[in-house]
């Protein structure tokens, strides 16, 4: 069934071409039930679900294809990618052992950081946090640990909670969603962490939500960070279409509801989207300035049949990822945060995954009849627009 999107698909084409979890121990605590009221502070918008730019239109591109068919460049599934500011690609998934893959703006691998392990200069999944001229900062999402590399210096420490999303503040501080170790923090989905004194500064964003090691209870702690041209933060819930705006400081100033039919809010998920149709998710989001926030959602799929699995091992039925880019789409929207409008919006048979950048999302692929996974890197960027 279509969705009520509105806007056209991109013209663009795919270009031709022939993982052990982290042991943590999550405390419960239990919460109020109810969420948290908006203060006298905020400002709520809901946002209805047309457009208001006639002229707008969102050009969604390939830029550049991630991934050989074989050698030290062979990526695998769930890969993360981070662009540096020098335009280099940082590459990295479970099935690199630790290593982190760098690939210049052409797609062509230059060399590979680290190596499987818990000391320093090693992974178990390292992700780039951030490049400048001379300093390197690695995030271990399975490790759980900040590694900076300066020259030959190499610091490692860990952090106190299992991260999800992440970004860099102005002042170089980070704020991250994850969930937290901390009894005093349980509950709050959001952190501010200062590298230099390796302390979280603040948590916030407690909704009344029960803690515990259920896939519920952490997907209502869920959010897509981004943060804001002003300095603020916003938050994005994953399984429901509320966005809002947090001063680094804890305090909540806005609250964004889209009025989208096709984006019922959810919980618990329905089962695999291999045999019940997929629900919506929020997969990113980011600032554009000048008002501007880019949604990145995952959508069932306008053809999306129920399908066996790719393999069965040790009586565990998988869905590959192959399978999951022909169950998913991909809507992207732009947001006028100042007026409380949809600028554009388009939908892609793509299943997005990964924001890079302000402006580009990778999706999974694969080297024809090889099967060798690879990553196509897209560019989105808004026309016709004037304020």
């Amino acid at each position: 069934m279509m969705l009520p999107l509105g806007g056209d698909r991109p013209s663009a084409q795919r270009p031709h071409s022939p993982g052990a979890a982290a042991r943590v121990a999550v405390m419960c605590l239990l919460h109020g039930a109810v969420a948290a009221p908006l203060g006298a502070q905020d400002s709520l918008q809901v946002v209805p679900d047309s457009l208001t730019c006639a002229t707008c239109s969102l050009d969604v591109s390939a830029v550049v294809e991630l991934g050989d068919i074989d050698g030290p460049g062979i990526v695998g599934e769930q890969a993360r990618i981070v662009r540096s500011v020098d335009g280099d690609y940082y590459v990295s998934s479970p099935a690199q052992e630790g290593r982190l893959l760098r690939f210049s703006s052409a797609g062509v691998l230059q060399d590979a950081l680290g190596q499987t392990g818990e000391g320093p200069g090693e992974y178990i999944w390292p992700v780039l946090m951030r490049k400048s001229a001379d300093t390197l900062g690695i995030l271990d999402i399975r490790g759980l640990r900040l590694t900076t590399i300066r020259g030959s210096e190499v610091a490692t420490w860990r952090l106190p909670f299992i991260v999800d999303s992440w970004d860099i503040l102005p002042d170089g501080r980070h704020v991250y969603n994850g969930l937290s170790f901390e009894p005093e923090r349980i509950g709050h989905p959001l952190h501010v962490y200062d590298e230099v004194s390796r302390r979280v500064a603040r948590s916030f964003g407690d909704e009344g939500v029960r803690v515990d090691r259920s896939s519920r209870s952490q997907t209502a702690l869920r959010r897509r960070v981004a943060v804001a041209a002003d300095g603020d933060i916003w938050a994005a819930r994953a399984t429901r279409y509320r966005i809002d705006k947090w001063s680094p400081d804890g305090r909540r100033i806005a609250r964004i509801e889209r009025a989208a039919p096709w984006f019922h809010p959810w919980e618990g998920s329905p089962g695999s989207p291999r045999e019940v149709r997929p629900l919506p998710v929020i997969a990113g989001i980011r600032d554009w300035g000048d008002g501007l926030l880019m949604v990145v959602l995952r959508v069932a799929d306008d053809e999306w049949r129920p399908m066996r699995p790719a393999r069965i091992v040790q009586d565990h039925e998988v869905t590959s990822a192959a399978q999951k880019e022909r169950l998913f789409d991909t809507v992207i929207e732009v947001l006028d945060t100042h007026a409380g409008t949809v600028v554009a919006r388009t939908r892609v048979d793509e299943r997005m995954t990964t924001l890079v950048g302000r402006n580009e999302v990778a999706s999974y692929a694969e080297h024809g009849e090889w099967g060798e996974p690879k990553y196509v890197v897209w560019s989105i960027a808004l026309s016709g627009y004037r304020r």
